[in-house]
């Protein structure tokens, strides 16, 4: 069932083989680090008094909806860039998470649980966009929302998530580029 939903999305040209795409594994690495980056001071600066004085933010600022979204995108980018070391490319969320379930935790290089930890982080996302469902894009619509807050504690949980699933990707990418696996 998996590898026929992903064929569909080759057809739509939203996945599939693309060799080029292996220039930029490092370059999706960078991007997954940069964005846990942004996701861990957004947190620290919902905690801190001294900082939002000195940004003139009000007392009550946090950030936590950002904290989700980026660390999401972690977590994204680092997938893709596991990806874009077996030559494959994805354009759409959906694609990226079945090709890894199919080309890594089917064959038993990357174990489950990291792949539910992405399924849940998309999920928490998109608690943001429910009465956006018409929009072209749920990721482009998560900052939109406005139904329901997200707290503390779920944005902590997920950016460790994140910690743990980018640290993953980026141990998966080395194993392959040693053990010299190329193609899908």
């Amino acid at each position: 069932m998996l590898k026929k939903d992903l064929k569909i999305l080759k057809r739509k040209k939203l996945s599939g083989k693309a060799p080029f795409i292996r220039k930029l594994v490092s370059s999706f690495i960078s991007k997954a680090n940069h964005n846990f980056m942004v996701s861990s001071i957004l947190l620290k600066l919902g905690d801190s008094n001294e900082q939002k004085k000195m940004l003139k933010l009000p007392e009550d600022f946090s950030a936590y909806d950002w904290v989700v979204i980026t660390a999401y995108y972690a977590m994204y980018h680092s997938a893709l860039a596991a990806l874009a070391s077996i030559g494959y490319k994805s354009d759409n969320h959906t694609a990226t998470i079945l090709a890894l379930e199919v080309f890594f935790v089917r064959k038993n290089l990357l174990e489950k649980e990291f792949l539910d930890k992405l399924k849940e982080a998309r999920e928490l996302e998109e608690e943001y966009i429910q009465k956006f469902r018409m929009a072209r894009r749920q990721r482009e619509t998560a900052q939109y929302g406005v139904t329901k807050e997200t707290g503390k504690n779920a944005a902590e949980r997920l950016l460790k998530d994140a910690r743990k699933f980018v640290n993953r990707m980026e141990q998966l990418v080395g194993d392959l580029e040693r053990s010299g696996v190329g193609g899908c």
